[in-house]
């Protein structure tokens, strides 16, 4: 139980109590006994039964949000990028695949060629997929004897492109073997790296007849300076990919088999909650069960005990037409709920009665992220806050617009070639297109974010994430709520600072009050 004397109100009052539903600007957190440095602050925590990040920041997955660099760039500083779904399968796929192969860690599947190619073959294996380097096998293929390895300082001086491998490749390769019980462990494969002192160490069988996989020098760096770093057993990055649940059913169980067998640690299956959503829910949990699946988005703890049940091992929670998710929205929707409310009510639920990880969306800044951890939320899915970094697409200049992940905007659907038949319903667009600034990259754009994480929780008293979850729950967590003229004077002085020529001049009152 919280101190008798405290201020404010548990969240339990604040959300049972009144017929209102609150947005993350209504709600503000009372701050508590602060002791330690913030950089101390543990924010890990899961989003799904099995992924756990360092930093609870997911990419939405829009079409000028989330794609390879971004995706790239979060799971390096601890996060993790859902690939949007405004395009083929097959584009997305190889933006999955692209991902995964950015810090090989093992790399299971090396580009092998036989000592019968030519230097021809490996030109154009460079080519297609990037790579200077190839492994030379017997037969050519993974699984077979290794007889060399051949990288493109041995053919640079080469002039022939008939030149077969086996004539310039190199035969004296230092290599590590599996144990003869279990398997060779990465850090393990690290140090062999590190002794022998060579940039790439192929992995054989245990009785070094075979090739079994690959380690690079140049991902012992990557992960060296990128410690928070999201990434699989097998030391590669982290990353999702968005699958629709379309009410027809269509193309769905095409998209969600071809990401899987892609390499994608998470699916986002996103939809209105309808039938197809949980079938094809259902079908994924039964086929690929070491992929994660994230679902959502749900307004209501009826809709997340829907998608549990069917096999959802995360819900996103947000009505996904709230007014605080927008601040251009054009016209108000009589369909949804307010964020906080969304966010507090279904992770309550969740936490007692489901025993699932909960994701906040709708979430446009470091305060707003800090009331959805508070509020239940074990991450926060970022769409407006990273449209406009370097890593987005179109980023690095002023980026023209940001949709949602399901946007049926003429734009999407032109550049995509998204099929719309003629006898469907004419669709209702809940959101508009907004120009954003430029921010930067993302890696200081989440050093900024996380910061403010830290110095919020540092403030409230607590160290952890899941620290911060018990205080919500013995009451110790305290919280009041703004008065709606304050948070509409508050969100117009903002606006008005963002969108004023000469913001340094702006009266010191409004200026303190948009803040």
């Amino acid at each position: 139980m919280a101190d008798p004397a405290s201020d404010g109100w548990p969240a339990g009052k604040v959300f049972d109590g009144p017929i209102d539903a609150y947005t993350f600007d209504d709600i503000m957190f009372l701050p508590g006994h602060s002791s330690g440095r913030a950089s101390d602050i543990d924010l890990a925590g899961h989003i799904t039964k099995n992924i756990k990040l360092r930093a609870p920041i997911i990419g939405a997955p829009s079409d000028t949000v989330t794609e390879v660099d971004m995706s790239v760039a979060l799971a390096l500083n601890g996060g993790i990028g859902i690939i949007h779904a405004n395009q083929s399968i097959e584009a997305q796929c190889a933006m999955v695949k692209r991902v995964k192969r950015h810090v090989g860690g093992f790399i299971q599947e090396p580009f092998t060629l036989g000592p019968d190619n030519t230097v021809e073959d490996l030109a154009k294996l460079g080519a297609e997929h990037g790579i200077g380097t190839a492994l030379i096998t017997e037969t050519g293929s993974l699984g077979s004897r290794l007889m060399g390895v051949v990288t493109s300082r041995d053919i640079d001086n080469c002039a022939d492109p008939q030149t077969k491998l086996s004539h310039i490749m190199t035969k004296n390769v230092r290599t590590a073997r599996e144990p003869e019980s279990g398997s060779l462990t990465l850090q393990d494969a690290m140090n062999i790296l590190k002794s022998e002192k060579v940039g790439k160490l192929p992995v054989l069988s245990a009785d070094g007849s075979n090739l079994v996989s690959l380690l690079v020098r140049s991902d012992l760096k990557k992960i060296r300076e990128n410690p928070q770093m999201s990434k699989d057993l097998q030391g590669k990055l982290l990353v999702g990919a968005a699958v629709p649940a379309l009410a027809d059913g269509s193309g769905d169980w095409a998209r969600a088999s071809k990401l899987c067998e892609a390499g994608a640690d998470l699916i986002y299956l996103f939809g209105d909650g309808h039938d197809s959503q949980l079938e094809l829910l259902q079908k994924i949990k039964s086929t690929y069960r070491t992929v994660d699946v994230l679902a959502g988005p749900a307004a209501s703890t009826r809709e997340a005990r829907r998608l549990v049940e069917a096999g959802a091992d995360g819900v996103v929670a947000g009505a996904g037409c709230d007014s605080g998710g927008d601040p251009h929205h054009f016209r108000p929707v009589s369909v949804g709920r307010g964020d906080a409310t969304t966010v507090y009510e279904v992770a309550q639920y969740a936490a007692m009665n489901l025993q699932i990880p909960v994701v906040a969306a709708g979430v446009r800044n470091s305060s707003q992220a800090l009331i959805a951890l508070g509020l239940g939320a074990s991450g926060v899915l970022l769409r407006e806050p990273l449209a406009g970094t370097d890593e987005a697409p179109r980023g690095g200049g002023a980026s023209p617009a940001y949709h949602h992940s399901n946007s049926l905007s003429a734009q999407v659907a032109v550049r995509t070639s998204i099929p719309r038949s003629s006898d469907r319903m004419a669709p209702v667009s809940r959101n508009v297109a907004m120009p954003v600034s430029h921010k930067g990259s993302v890696k200081a754009y989440m050093l900024y974010l996380l910061s403010g994480l830290r110095s919020g929780m540092r403030d409230l008293g607590f160290g952890s994430l899941q620290a911060l979850h018990e205080g919500l729950e013995d009451e110790s967590l305290r919280m009041e709520c703004r008065l709606p003229f304050s948070s509409q004077l508050r969100e117009s002085c903002s606006q008005m600072a963002k969108k004023a020529i000469h913001p340094e001049v702006m009266p010191v009152s409004l200026s303190a009050l948009g803040r």
